[in-house]
C-alpha cells in the first residue's frame, strides 16, 4: 500500500493540474508520522498549502454524482480496506490501485465496494512547486556520456567497434538500474520491469539469492556495473592508444556460458524471472553476436602486450573505483531512510506535546492594549512572538510568521510583542512604534509589508527613510506595557515564540510548528469539551 499510496497522491495532484516538487512530497508523507494513513495524506495536501477535505459522505448515486471527477476513496478489500483514486466519468467508476492496477465497476457495485469516506483536492489557488537548481549531478553525467560517444566516434571506429561499444553503454545503463533498486532508490525504469501482476516476475528474489554473490564479495550488480564499465573504458583506451581489440572479443565469448547460467538458476532454482537480468542477458548475447554480423574470424586472434596492458588496467581501474562509488552511495541511502526516520520522530505530536508539557505555561494576555496581532482572537493556536527589530536572530521568526500566515490555517493566532528599548530615541524603539502605528492605522497587509522589510535585507537607517516614523506617540504605552510583561516572566531575550503560553521546545525549530497545528488545535478542543462535561457532571 506504501507505494501505492505515493503513486495516487501524485496523480490526484496531476489530474487537477496541481504541480508540486514531487520529491519534496515522497519524502513529507513518508516521514508523516501517520504513514500510510489518510491523516498523512491530508496533513501532505495541508503542508503544500493545497485545499483539500477528507469527510465520510451518503453512499448513494446522488452524492456521487456531486462528487469531484478525481478523488481518493477507501474501498473495502478482503482484508483491509484500499484507498485508490477514482474517476467518475460518463457513469463508469474508474479505480486506480497503483501504477500497474486498474479496475472499472459500475456505479452500483462501486457504491456497494465504497466505504463513504473520500478526500477531495481541490486547485483554488496556484500551487507553485520549490523551484529545484539545475542537478548538477544529472547534467554531468549526461554531458560525460555524450562526450565520451563523441570522443570515441571521433576514432572512426568499424561497425563491431560500434556496436559493442554501444551495447557496452546500454548494459551500463541496465546495471545501474539494477544496482539503484537493490539499494531502495526509486526508479520509474526498474518498477516496470520488477514490479507486475505477473507472479514469475520478482527482480528482488532473483537478486537476494545466493546466486546472486560471488564468492561472499561481488554481487550480480556490481559484477554488472564493473564489467561493462570495464569494456566501455577500454574501448576508449584501446581507440586512443590505436591497439587491437581482439582481448574484448574473447572476453565478450568468455561471458556466454555465465548467461546460460543465469537463465537456468533463475528457472529451475529461484523459479522467478528478474527482466532487468534478462536484459543485461541479451545485451551479452547481442555483444557475442556481433562477432558473427561482422564476420570475424575467432580463429586467427592475436594479443599484443599493449592491448591486455590497457584492458586489464581498465578492468582494475573500474573495480576501485566501483569499490570507492558504492559505499557512498549506501551511505547515502541510509542517510535518505535515517532522514525520514527523524522526521517522522520529530513530527510525532504526542513527543512534542509531552516536551512543552514540561513548561509552565504563561499567560500571555495583555489587557487594554493594541498590540500587533494576526488571526482571530479566538482561535485555538496562539503564538506569541517576543521580538526586536534589531534583533538578527528574530528574521527567522519572522519567516516562521509569514510561512504560518502562507499555511491559509484559519486556526492560527499570532502575537508580535516587542522588547525594546523604551528610549524615544532608540532605533529599536522607533521602529516598534512606527510597526505598531502601521498595524492600527494602515491595517494587516502593509505592517507585514514593513515587517518584511525590517526582518529582511534593509538596514534600519533605510527602513526609517522608507516608512518613517510614527505620528502619534501615544503607542509608548504599548510598549512599555510589552516590556513590563517581558520583565515579569522572565523573557530578557529575543526572539522568544510561545505557543498557548509555553515556549517552543529547544528540541525543535520554529519551521516545526507548521506541522502541529492541527494537531494543537485538536487538543485544546478537547480539553474545552473535557471542562464542559465535567462542569455538566458537577452540576
Amino acid at each position: 500500500m506504501k507505494e501505492s499510496l505515493i503513486y495516487i497522491l501524485k496523480r490526484i495532484l496531476k489530474e487537477n493540474r496541481i504541480k508540486v516538487d514531487e520529491k519534496e512530497l515522497e519524502f513529507q508523507l513518508l516521514s508523516h508520522p501517520s504513514y500510510p494513513s489518510l491523516h498523512s495524506v491530508t496533513g501532505v495536501l495541508d503542508h503544500f498549502a493545497i485545499s483539500n477535505l477528507a469527510l465520510e459522505v451518503p453512499k448513494n448515486i446522488e452524492t456521487l454524482n456531486q462528487l469531484p471527477r478525481f478523488f481518493l476513496a477507501y474501498i473495502k478489500d478482503i482484508n483491509n480496506d484500499d484507498l485508490v483514486l477514482v474517476t467518475n466519468k460518463d457513469s463508469k467508476i474508474c479505480l486506480i490501485y497503483n501504477e500497474k492496477r486498474t479496475e472499472t465497476l459500475s456505479t452500483d457495485k462501486f457504491l456497494n465496494a465504497w466505504t463513504g469516506v473520500i478526500v477531495g483536492v481541490e486547485k483554488d489557488n496556484e500551487v507553485v512547486p520549490k523551484t529545484n537548481p539545475l542537478d548538477l549531478t544529472l547534467f554531468t553525467s549526461f554531458l560525460t556520456i555524450v562526450l565520451l560517444i563523441i570522443l570515441f566516434f571521433s576514432f572512426k571506429p568499424d561497425l563491431f567497434q560500434s556496436l559493442h561499444f554501444l551495447l557496452s553503454f546500454a548494459g551500463l545503463a541496465i546495471s545501474i538500474v539494477i544496482v539503484k533498486h537493490e539499494l531502495g532508490f526509486h526508479s520509474k525504469i526498474a518498477d516496470k520491469f520488477c514490479s507486475g501482476n505477473i507472479d514469475k516476475i520478482n527482480c528482488d528474489d532473483v537478486l537476494k539469492s545466493k546466486a546472486a554473490n560471488f564468492f561472499g564479495v561481488f554481487k550480480l550488480s556490481d559484477v554488472g556495473i564493473i564489467y561493462f564499465l570495464s569494456l566501455t573504458v577500454s574501448w576508449l583506451l584501446l581507440s586512443m592508444n590505436k591497439a587491437g581489440y581482439d582481448s574484448l572479443i574473447v572476453i565478450s565469448v568468455l561471458a556466454i556460458p555465465f548467461t546460460f547460467y543465469s537463465i537456468i538458476y533463475q528457472y529451475f532454482v529461484v523459479k522467478k524471472w528478474c527482466l532487468l537480468c534478462l536484459s543485461v542477458v541479451l545485451i551479452l548475447w547481442l555483444q557475442a553476436t556481433s562477432l558473427f554480423i561482422v564476420d570475424i574470424d575467432i580463429t586467427s586472434l592475436s594479443f599484443t602486450y599493449n592491448s591486455l596492458l590497457l584492458v586489464a588496467f581498465s578492468f582494475l581501474l573500474t573495480t576501485v573505483f566501483w569499490q570507492f562509488v558504492l559505499p557512498k552511495m549506501k551511505k547515502e541511502k541510509e542517510l535518505s531512510i535515517l532522514k525520514i526516520e527523524h522526521y517522522k520522530f520529530k513530527r510525532n505530536y504526542s513527543i512534542f506535546n509531552a516536551l512543552i508539557s514540561r513548561y509552565v505555561q504563561m499567560n500571555t494576555a495583555i489587557n487594554g492594549t493594541n498590540e500587533i496581532v494576526f488571526g482571530d482572537m479566538n482561535n485555538l493556536f496562539k503564538i506569541t512572538i517576543i521580538t526586536n527589530p534589531l534583533c538578527s536572530f528574530c528574521k527567522g521568526a519572522h519567516e516562521l510568521v509569514e510561512n504560518l500566515l502562507k499555511s491559509g490555517n484559519k486556526n492560527i493566532q499570532i502575537t508580535i510583542r516587542f522588547n525594546v528599548n523604551l528610549n524615544r530615541d532608540a532605533t529599536d524603539n522607533k521602529i516598534a512604534l512606527r510597526l505598531l502605528e502601521l498595524y492600527n492605522v494602515s491595517g494587516i497587509e502593509q505592517c507585514l509589508n514593513a515587517m518584511h522589510d525590517i526582518y529582511g535585507k534593509l538596514l534600519p537607517k533605510n527602513w526609517l527613510e522608507k516608512w518613517g516614523e510614527a505620528g502619534n506617540p501615544q503607542y509608548i504605552e504599548i510598549l512599555r506595557a510589552e516590556k513590563e510583561w517581558c520583565k515579569q516572566n522572565n523573557i530578557n531575550f529575543t526572539p522568544e515564540i510561545l505557543i498557548n503560553g509555553r515556549p517552543l521546545p529547544k528540541e525543535y525549530e520554529r519551521n516545526d510548528l507548521l506541522y502541529f497545528v492541527e494537531d494543537v488545535v485538536e487538543n485544546e478542543q478537547q480539553k474545552i469539551e473535557s471542562s464542559i462535561s465535567e462542569l455538566e457532571y458537577t452540576s
